[in-house]
């Protein structure tokens, strides 16, 4: 039987009369690729950040390895990692000094050196982050993610803007950790890298759960030849 490493029940936030998660229920195990769909404004965005702590739920619980959120906020920040879609540093950071300042925050650290080579960042490390490519600024925050060497790794829509080469460089570094039975939870918008490195894709339309399975599944639901997930999407997260 699986381990859950994530459990959401009921929960629910708004802002102001937008109502923007409604009654969200989902399980994450040990080891997935998860993925989390839909739309802008759908509510994906805000899901993610109330399981990664940055929000707070206006009802529902949250338990992250074992830890419920609401309680235990500090230990789940030791044991997970999360990349954001723009990172917010200091405007004159070098990159290693970004890894020596996000190390300092955490009990566990992973071996800097090890990171670095496996992102390639060894030629950067004296680039000031906000002079770096849009794709190495990605392999930065990524290297920010893992410093903590975490059990849960949440990455924001971790491809977008990058060209074919860069994305399929930092999918095969994201492997890597999935190898090592690493959780990776993830929103994105390209279907085709949904459909072909999650183990399981939730779809969140309007605030709600409309469906949660594997991607062969969720396909075979439309009953479309050769159909894919951007079928899957433009039906599921977009149609009426």
């Amino acid at each position: 039987m699986s381990e859950c490493v994530i459990e959401l029940k009921s929960i629910c936030k708004s802002y102001g009369e937008v109502r923007a998660v409604n009654d969200i229920s989902l399980t994450v195990n040990k080891g997935e690729v998860f993925g989390i769909i839909g739309a802008n404004g759908a509510g994906k965005s805000t899901t993610m950040e109330i399981m990664m702590g940055l929000r707070k739920p206006d009802a529902g619980s949250v338990n992250i390895l074992g830890f419920d959120l609401k309680d235990e906020p500090s230990e789940i920040k030791q044991r997970i990692g999360i990349q954001l879609q723009k990172t917010a540093l200091y405007d004159r950071i070098k990159v290693k000094e970004a890894l020596q300042l996000f190390s300092s925050y955490y009990k566990k650290t992973r071996d800097q050196k090890e990171i670095i080579n496996m992102l390639g960042l060894e030629p950067y490390l004296n680039k000031y982050v906000k002079n770096l490519s849009g794709g190495w600024q990605q392999r930065t925050s990524l290297a920010l993610a893992l410093i903590n060497d975490p059990e849960i790794i949440f990455l924001d829509e971790p491809t977008t803007g990058l060209d074919p080469e860069a994305r399929r460089e930092l999918w095969a570094c994201i492997n890597r950790y999935r190898e090592e039975g690493k959780t990776i939870l993830l929103s994105t918008h390209y279907m085709d890298e949904a459909q072909r490195h999650c183990d399981r894709i939730a779809i969140i339309k309007k605030g709600e759960l409309v469906a949660c399975d594997k991607p062969e599944v969720l396909v075979s639901t439309l009953n479309i030849a050769d159909g894919t997930m951007e079928d899957v999407y433009m039906q599921m997260a977009v149609g009426s």
